[in-house]
């Protein structure tokens, strides 16, 4: 009996102990819930990769001090059930954020910001207007776009605008944003992108040419299957001295530089280019041709002499 009531005590005891560790949690988890990381309140932008794990994200965050404990965070992702809504893309935080509003802005990002998608097709012009349509400073934005200095700083090559390095994504840009900020964070990913294609960051007159033929390979390819063979017929054309005779760099806002008129490149980019573009650029495909077309379906057709070419306009266009 005496053994029995021991028993039953140690257990008791067990069982208030458990209890009064799962009510500890609860109040530190739900502390954890509404405190913020730190007390000082910074601004800073983080990329979600599209199907970005959520531990490599939390990761990213607890490295940025966003949030404390990356474990307590994971565990309030999932159970929340909010992880499959996190949006990818470009987002704002500040550092005095709570758990709760870090999730808030990784799942409904508008709370804080303009989602501003930039396609690889825009010029500097249309992503001008973009910025405009967001009411973000427009203006501002323009003004060192144009600027040299700017563009040396900010992009560590001398070129006269920005167009070419504002990288095409997705970002979620904090209202009232200076047009600096802005800027540097498109030509971030720009860099980011460019250092894993050439594994450096060194920029040099040869890349800023690849760059203005991966704007008109962004142009001209109806598909990113094409862009390689796309590039070869730019390559072979040039090599050759032949006009690009290329219709996008017909549609210049400024119409200083029509390669039907001018042998060679445009004097920069005529749009900004993706991933897949710019690989293109570097690694072409090794080909004969010298002329391409588009059908009407959007499927590319490719050929190595002009009568060649001539057959396939009258097959397929007329």
């Amino acid at each position: 009996m005496n053994f029995l009531k021991k028993l039953f005590i140690a257990n008791i005891i067990l069982f208030l102990f458990v209890f009064a560790f799962l009510v500890y949690t609860i109040f530190k988890f739900n502390a954890f819930l509404n405190t913020p990381a730190s007390h000082i309140h910074k601004g800073l932008y983080v990329e979600i990769k599209k199907n970005e794990p959520v531990q490599r994200l939390i990761e990213t965050l607890k490295d940025k001090g966003i949030i404390r404990r990356g474990d307590w965070f994971y565990y309030y992702v999932r159970l929340s059930g909010e992880a499959k809504y996190i949006k990818a893309g470009y987002h704002f935080f500040y550092t005095d954020y709570t758990p709760k509003q870090v999730l808030d802005e990784l799942v409904n990002p508008k709370i804080h910001t303009v989602k501003v998608t930039i396609l690889p097709e825009y010029n500097l012009k249309r992503i001008i207007k973009t910025l405009k349509t967001k009411d973000l400073d427009s203006e501002g934005f323009k003004k060192i776009a144009y600027d040299p200095d700017f563009v040396e700083r900010c992009v560590g090559y001398k070129a006269k605008s920005l167009e070419g390095f504002l990288y095409p994504d997705t970002y979620f840009i904090a209202k009232g944003e200076n047009p600096k900020t802005i800027a540097k964070l498109m030509c971030k990913r720009f860099k980011e992108v460019f250092r894993g294609i050439k594994k450096n960051d060194n920029f040099t007159d040869d890349d800023y040419k690849k760059l203005i033929i991966a704007s008109i390979i962004q142009k001209e390819a109806t598909d990113e299957k094409d862009m390689k063979l796309v590039a070869s017929v730019i390559y072979n054309r040039l090599k050759k001295g032949m006009y690009l005779q290329m219709d996008s760099t017909r549609l210049l806002d400024n119409k200083s530089f029509d390669t039907y008129q001018h042998k060679g490149l445009p004097p920069q980019p005529i749009c900004n280019p993706e991933k897949e573009a710019i690989e293109a650029a570097y690694k072409p495909e090794k080909s004969d041709f010298l002329y391409f077309i588009s059908k009407r379906n959007g499927e590319m057709v490719f050929s190595k002499t002009l009568k060649e070419h001539d057959r396939n306009i009258r097959k397929y266009l007329k």
